[in-house]
């Protein structure tokens, strides 16, 4: 069953379109106020329509913009877990089996069951304030799948955990969600790359570049995506073939539609190192204009070259600022016209 969202709300300027296969799983990725959490509330059904804005959403050709939150058949999970505060684990779990009319009894067992399959045993009788931020989202989790929904919708869950938990909640989602459709919002690309079979990006409220997650995070057209993957587009122009020089005045070995003229080209700081005898006057030679970081890696820039820093070199800190430095290229940057 084909899943469809398509919201245009001039309030917040989004409009966007997005279809799903039935199982298959979405990465919104996008800056902060590109619209990812938009769609997914317009997809939840917490964005209704206005006098302005439209809201169309469809699951197997069943239009859905009509039928409230709780008979979609959909669940969300947010950064905070939403718990009721004067029940239990437990009982937060059942809440939507009991609400739903399943009797007490057979949704206190499968509660029971949820909360042993995310790793909450032993804390079922417990209220919300005793819990981690950890053990909170896992309750969470486990009351948005006693539902058994068909389409599960994530913005950015993991936010507010520490790594420990968020690796832990990571993988549960991972497991729990396989055979559902999910949709999910992120800046992080562990959650790329554990959930996602496509990737979407969204920029300014509109869809910029849709594309196979290993494909797209490999060769990414837009600058958020390529961020996002530990590469940065720079802009130059191609003077001869096979060199492309970067504005900043450092020459290239390129591949890729090398016609001569304006170009960006794709760089990927692992494959530049910085020479370690003393700087010479080649045409990778620049002055050091700042230290940085692209995703986890710590950068530093020659003129506009991200450059990879060792951990040798970022531990010792001998490079700084202002310094000359030439870069060795382990690969040739892929370079496009510019557009």
């Amino acid at each position: 069953m084909t899943l469809s969202i398509e919201v245009v709300c001039p309030e917040r300027g989004v409009e966007a379109r997005l279809e799903l296969a039935e199982g298959e799983h979405v990465a919104l990725v996008g800056p902060n106020g590109a619209g990812k959490s938009t769609v997914l509330e317009a997809a939840a059904g917490v964005l209704r329509e206005g006098r302005r804005t439209r809201v169309r959403v469809s699951l197997g050709g069943r239009e859905l913009s009509g039928v409230p939150v709780h008979r979609r058949g959909f669940a969300s999970l947010s950064q905070s877990a939403h718990l009721f505060g004067h029940m239990s684990v437990l009982d937060n779990i059942a809440y939507g089996l009991v609400s739903g009319g399943m009797k007490k009894r057979a949704a206190r067992a499968k509660a029971i069951a949820l909360a042993a399959e995310v790793g909450l045993e032993g804390l079922e009788h417990r209220r919300p304030a005793t819990l981690s931020g950890g053990q909170a989202q896992k309750c969470a989790l486990a009351r948005a799948l006693a539902i058994e929904p068909r389409v599960l919708l994530l913005d950015e869950p993991m936010a507010a955990l520490d790594v420990r938990a968020a690796r832990e909640l990571r993988g549960l989602i991972a497991r729990l969600s396989r055979s559902r459709t999910l949709v999910f919002a992120t800046h992080d690309l562990l959650d790329v790359l554990a959930w996602a079979d496509r990737v979407c990006v969204l920029e300014s409220g509109r869809v910029v570049e849709v594309g196979e997650c290993d494909a797209a995070l490999a060769s990414p057209h837009s600058e958020f995506l390529a961020e996002l993957a530990g590469l940065q587009w720079v802009e130059g122009e191609v003077r001869a073939r096979g060199v492309f020089v970067t504005r900043g005045g450092i020459a290239l070995e390129a591949t890729g539609e090398c016609r001569l003229g304006p170009a960006r080209a794709l760089i990927d700081p692992r494959a530049l190192r910085l020479r370690e005898e003393s700087p010479s006057a080649a045409s990778g030679a620049g002055i050091i204009r700042g230290l940085s970081r692209i995703g986890h890696r710590p950068v530093v820039y020659v003129e506009d070259v991200p450059v990879e820093l060792s951990a040798h070199e970022e531990a010792r800190g001998t490079v700084a600022e202002g310094q000359t430095a030439t870069i060795l290229q382990s690969a040739p940057v892929k370079v496009e016209p510019r557009r």
